[in-house]
């Protein structure tokens, strides 16, 4: 069952997370093919926050399938009795985006590569009011085959739907005079069809997200790269943006940001991955193995604040793009920020 915030047992809830966890794994059985499923529940966990006089309401967030960055999963164990949590399924930095844009998500999960970008088109109307992940990030080399940057020379190379993976592998490839599309082949793939694109030899290495990441290791096909936090980005993964139509409802923003902060807290207290609640998600939810769960503890953790630390790391990757050519010049970072729900 899943722990509640009090340690009571709740079946409902663990069946409400279950909801989301089935439909990331047939999300997985498709080949992450782009269509959605969601978690609804209007059982309020017994540590739910306290917020008054709010209607009845519904608020939607999303997460990607079996990911390490599900907190959101969480959100509906703290959330006062008049709110239900409606958990999508999304498979890319774009879907999150339009969803924010088109009003159909409230509150979503995106790093700083597709948001910076759209913003300097005048595309992106969403602002960041806390953090979701840390690190959650890999680059993986066949075994015995690739072992470090510079052998991805010549070599094919699996590459997410732009977003945080593609800054931190371009940055890395010029670290050694090599740039993706002319040294190294990209091949556009989807996170869940890279570990299987790797075993088949289909390419040569990923750039992915865990724990698809370490269970390539694990089961002996790949072997991680280093350096995967070594550039201006650090370990930053997914800050939590909110759309404008829930911009305009702070008391809704506070509520989003605080239940991102229990959610964080509860999976990370203190910065320090809990074993017991990240093995409960990973392998009872997920069904990731125990070789797994022990191997990825260290490269991935729940965040909730946006702070100085957090700040840099999202400008360090608007530097970065404008270096690569991605952007003309650097953002007005600070038109992104809704600073004042970062303190809740």
């Amino acid at each position: 069952m899943i722990e509640s915030p009090t340690g009571a047992d709740e079946p409902i809830s663990r069946r409400s997370l279950l909801k989301a966890a089935a439909g990331a794994s047939a999300l997985l059985a498709m080949g992450a093919c782009g269509k959605n499923t969601a978690s609804k529940s209007s059982v309020t966990g017994t540590g739910g926050v306290a917020f008054a006089n709010l209607p009845p309401t519904t608020i939607t967030t999303c997460v990607y399938a079996k990911n390490h960055a599900s907190s959101p999963l969480y959100w509906q164990q703290f959330a006062p009795k008049e709110i239900t949590v409606n958990v999508k399924i999304v498979t890319s930095a774009s879907e999150v985006q339009d969803g924010l844009e088109a009003g159909q998500i409230d509150f979503g999960l995106m790093g700083p590569y597709n948001t910076i970008i759209a913003a300097s088109q005048g595309m992106l109307t969403s602002k960041i009011i806390g953090m979701v992940s840390r690190q959650g990030i890999g680059i993986i080399g066949r075994k015995g085959d690739v072992s470090r940057i510079a052998d991805l020379k010549g070599k094919k190379v699996a590459v997410p739907p732009p977003g945080i993976q593609t800054l931190i592998i371009n940055d890395l490839l010029a670290g050694q005079h090599l740039k993706l599309g002319n040294d190294v082949t990209d091949i556009p793939l989807g996170y869940a069809d890279q570990p299987g694109a790797l075993q088949r030899g289909d390419v040569d290495a990923y750039v992915g997200t865990e724990p698809l990441c370490t269970q390539s290791v694990v089961t002996g096909v790949g072997q991680r790269l280093g350096a995967v936090y070594d550039t201006p980005v650090g370990d930053f993964n997914t800050a939590l943006w909110a759309s404008s139509r829930m911009l305009a409802q702070p008391q809704l923003c506070r509520l989003a940001a605080t239940l991102q902060r229990r959610a964080g807290e509860y999976l990370t207290p203190g910065g320090v991955n809990s074993r017991q609640r990240w093995h409960q998600l990973l392998v009872t939810e997920f069904g990731y193995s125990e070789a797994v769960y022990n191997a990825v503890l260290s490269n991935v953790g729940a965040v909730w604040h946006f702070d100085a630390q957090r700040q840099s790391q999202f400008q360090g990757a608007g530097r970065l793009l404008l270096s690569q050519g991605a952007i003309n010049k650097e953002p007005d970072y600070g038109s992104r920020y809704a600073r004042q729900y970062w303190n809740v």
